[in-house]
């Protein structure tokens, strides 16, 4: 509980930052993702942005940690596949994708800081940075995020569905477990094709392509199941 408490309490000075970035507003146009080299500005700002979202990342962390470990102790003697409500395992695969993909997003927009404030050259193109390894590393974040805004819906939903009919037994339950499971770990391997006008090889290009396209299946079990 004082770990939850925790993260709930990081959100305030998060939001109090985004809340001065609002005030202060510099006119600066960096747009929601913050692409080098449009976020190459020295602006304080910038650095209130990148901070709000750092305690943010943090807050999701402890919570996501303080989730999984409730659900691994509570269950602790009977934890079998399928003795775990749908809505439980589309948490488990929520905060398994947040405790991966936070840190990533933490790291890109730290290397931003340090761009701005320390002229070091992570993204700059004048110093031989890559302005592309951001958007790898902001993606690779980006897509599971999609999945961690949706899961929790699906599996909600499924519960919800399952008690209005008064089913004793959810149909497909175990294939919609490993629907959700494969999605988060698809999820992970599918983000460059937010890339595709970047110059990414014919191969590249095909592999995503196909990885997006079998990441229909699983979310179409979950849906007509």
């Amino acid at each position: 509980p004082r770990l939850n408490n925790f993260s709930f309490w990081l959100l305030m000075p998060s939001l109090i930052l985004m809340m001065l970035n609002m005030m202060l507003n510099n006119n600066i146009n960096t747009g929601w993702t913050l692409y080098p080299p449009l976020i190459n500005q020295n602006f304080i700002t910038l650095n209130f942005i990148i901070f709000s979202l750092h305690l943010n990342g943090i807050s999701s962390i402890f919570s996501s940690i303080n989730f999984i470990s409730s659900i691994f102790i509570i269950n602790n003697n009977n934890f079998f596949i399928n003795n775990l409500t749908l809505y439980i395992w589309s948490i488990i695969v929520t905060t398994i994708l947040l405790i991966i993909s936070i840190p990533i997003l933490s790291s890109a927009i730290t290397m931003i800081i340090l761009d701005n404030n320390l002229n070091m050259n992570f993204f700059n193109p004048m110093g031989n940075g890559n302005p592309i390894l951001y958007q790898h590393l902001f993606w690779f974040f980006g897509h599971p995020e999609v999945y961690i805004l949706i899961l929790p819906g699906f599996g909600a939903m499924s519960q919800i569905m399952n008690q209005e009919t008064g089913k004793l037994e959810i149909f497909s339950k175990i294939n919609m477990i490993f629907a959700m499971i494969s999605i988060g770990i698809l999820g992970f391997i599918v983000w460059a094709h937010h890339m595709f006008t970047i110059g990414l090889d014919i191969d590249t290009q095909l592999y995503f392509m196909s990885a997006t396209m079998i990441i229909a299946i699983p979310t179409s079990i979950k849906f007509f199941s």
